[in-house]
This record gives C-alpha cells, sequence and structure tokens, in this order.
C-alpha cells in the first residue's frame, strides 16, 4: 500500500513538473514574440476582463426581456455560460448612452496570449494569439463634431504571429473589424528585434502595421454589412503617440470565462446625428469571447483567408 502511495505521489509530482514546465515555455515564448502596441494617448487601453465584469450585469434573454442572473460576477460564473447570457455593463447602453456615460477605470494594460501548435517535424506550425479587450469600442468620424458613431461593449481584437517548423516567425495577422490583413514577417516594416509593431487605430481598435489615415477619402475602409447590417464607411486612425506595455496573461490552458458563449455587452449600434441628439439604431450583437471565433478553433484559418496587408 505505501508503495502504491508513493509511486501515485511520484506519478503527481511529474505531472505537476510537466504542467509547471509547459506554463513556463508558453510565457517565454508569448513574451519573445509579443507585439509592441501603440495608441492615441486619449483612446481605451487593452483592458483585463475584471474591471469590466466588476462593473456589469450577468443578464439571461427571458422571451423578449433580458432578467438579472448576477450583478458583478467573478470569472469563475462566466463559466460554460450559455449563448442565451449576456454582460451589460451597469447603468449604460450605447441603445441609450454616449461613451460619456461609461467609466474608465484605470489598470495595467493587459493582454491575453495563448501558443497554438500543430503537427511535428517539417509539418509543425504554432501559432502565437495575443488577444485584447475593450470594455467599449466607440469609433466616429469627428472628435470634436460627431455625426456618425459606431459603438458596442466589449470590443475583443486580436494579434498573431506564425512561427514555422524551425521555430522562426513567418508572418504577422492584424485583426480589422470583421476580419484582419497579414504581412510575412519580412514585410512587417517597423520592428524591434523579434517584437513587430502594432498600431492601434482610434476608437474602433483595429489593428494596423503602420501609424497614420487608413482609408482613402474616396475609398474607406468599411465596417462589412454581414457584421453592421449596413455597409458603413469607417477610415482608420492610428497614431505612435503612446506606446502600450501590456502585461501578457497567459491562457493556453484554459481560464473559466473562455467557455462563455455568451455576448461581451448589450448590443452594436450606429448612433446618426449632431450636437446632444443621435439616432441609437441597433445593427447586430455584442461579439462572443475569444473562444467562439473561428480563428480560435483554427488558429491558421487567418493566415490561409485573410487577404494580405495592401500597404497601409
Amino acid at each position: 500500500m505505501l508503495a502504491r502511495v508513493a509511486l501515485l505521489a511520484a506519478l503527481f509530482l511529474v505531472s505537476a513538473i510537466s504542467a509547471g514546465a509547459r506554463a513556463a515555455s508558453t510565457a517565454a515564448l508569448l513574451a519573445r514574440y509579443e507585439p509592441q502596441f501603440e495608441q492615441y494617448a486619449s483612446d481605451w487601453k487593452p483592458s483585463p476582463v475584471a474591471p469590466f465584469l466588476a462593473a456589469a450585469d450577468l443578464e439571461r434573454l427571458n422571451g423578449t426581456h433580458w432578467i438579472l442572473v448576477r450583478k458583478s460576477p467573478p470569472e469563475s460564473a462566466l463559466q460554460n455560460g450559455s449563448a442565451d447570457l449576456r454582460l451589460d455593463t451597469r447603468g449604460c447602453s450605447p441603445a441609450t448612452s454616449t461613451d460619456a456615460c461609461y467609466r474608465r477605470t484605470a489598470t495595467r494594460p493587459t493582454v491575453y496570449g495563448r501558443v497554438w501548435a500543430s503537427g511535428k517535424g517539417f509539418d509543425s506550425t504554432t501559432v502565437l494569439q495575443y488577444w485584447l479587450f475593450y470594455p467599449l469600442d466607440d469609433w466616429r468620424n469627428s472628435l470634436a463634431r460627431p455625426t456618425l458613431w459606431h459603438m458596442h461593449e466589449g470590443d475583443w481584437e486580436e494579434v498573431s504571429v506564425e512561427l514555422g517548423p524551425a521555430g522562426k516567425p513567418i508572418a504577422v495577422a492584424c485583426s480589422q473589424h470583421d476580419l484582419g490583413v497579414t504581412r510575412t514577417w519580412s514585410r512587417v516594416r517597423v520592428k524591434s528585434g523579434t517584437h513587430p509593431y502594432v498600431y492601434i487605430a482610434l476608437g474602433s481598435h483595429a489593428n494596423y502595421f503602420l501609424p497614420g489615415f487608413h482609408g482613402l477619402a474616396s475609398l474607406p475602409h468599411e465596417i462589412p454589412t454581414r457584421f453592421s447590417g449596413v455597409p458603413l464607411p469607417e477610415p482608420d486612425f492610428t497614431s505612435a503617440q503612446a506606446p502600450v506595455q501590456p502585461s501578457i496573461v497567459d491562457v493556453s490552458a484554459g481560464t473559466p470565462w473562455l467557455s462563455f458563449a455568451g455576448a461581451w455587452g448589450d448590443g452594436n449600434f450606429v448612433l446618426a446625428g449632431s450636437g446632444s441628439r443621435f439616432a441609437h439604431l441597433r445593427v447586430g450583437d455584442s461579439p462572443p469571447g475569444p473562444a467562439f471565433h473561428d480563428i480560435w478553433r483554427d488558429p491558421v484559418l487567418q493566415f490561409r483567408s485573410w487577404p494580405a496587408d495592401d500597404g497601409h
């Protein structure tokens, strides 16, 4: 009996050491290729999810009405949450409010990292995913006098670095609105060693490889019709004025809120008007979390199906 207990204890210790070694390995890999993020100083910063949850209500759809399940749910309460649930920022909604209603909590900028690997030897591929969460997407066509806004709670964005069989970087993918773009590693013009530079668009939080204006006056970037319901011109502006140095939270081994299938917010809205009078038009739902996106289920998909960057 004692020998059996000793054997089980030894197996447990080996398993714990192995799990710890894997966690240290994925954390080191994520840190080695973490993008250098740059954005406007006035914009929302990529945030940990905990402050958003603290200011939100967990709600369940009952017929046509949302009923309160729990105020300020902890991360553990989201585990295996179904698609008929949502998180709703308490006291604010893009259905009736502008972004002035939303409180910005001073927290350490955070990126959620994941290491995904497939195949062996010459067929092996590793994708490093960096997921960024913003409590609010609040793009507008003018900061001083907006006439068109696009707002939704719970904005998830993503940047990936693809590593080849030899463990060398071969490509980078940047999410932009409903899709994204890719560049081969050699074409990423701004890098610092193993860290590609990524520029975050003001308000929309789309990711670009260079700072400046993205979208010509005659051909601006558009929110795709399948995302917003209407084709909205949404030119983006990026800046290098505020380097963001987020801490990386490694979720390669999972975390409770990743299995939450509900929406991270109470809807996706377009606001049109002027001054203090805006019509609020619902054009969809807030997004789900990372694990419910195609590129989480198949991380290589973005490198196969997203278009090559058009020069921005």
